[in-house]
């Protein structure tokens, strides 16, 4: 065959071609396989990137959720939980922007 990027279906068939031909100890097209595999491995890489990626913005807005819901609660007011409270929104924003510039 050759490195020709086939439909969804066709690759799978092809995969399963390849490892029934594997298994009868003839040839495999290497080739492709490995073309199949990177694809594979970016498609990953891409994916992963999008999770952390939603999961920053998740971390993000939970901080500022959390800001909001101390403030309200007359957070600044009470001096007793005020340091701990900006120490807790300090480490989360710098633990964000940290990850961030990976």
């Amino acid at each position: 065959m050759g490195v020709d990027a086939p439909d969804p279906a066709d690759r799978q068939a092809y995969l399963e071609e390849q490892i029934q031909r594997q298994k009868r100890g003839e040839a495999i097209d290497v080739e492709w396989v490995k073309a199949e595999l990177e694809r594979v491995r970016r498609q990953q890489i891409a994916s992963m990137a999008s999770v952390q990626r939603n999961l920053r913005w998740l971390v993000l807005g939970a901080a500022a959720l959390l800001l909001v819901l101390w403030i309200k609660g007359g957070g600044p007011t009470q001096g007793r939980i005020l340091v701990p409270g900006l120490v807790l929104i300090g480490l989360l924003t710098v633990w964000v922007l940290r990850r961030r510039q990976r």
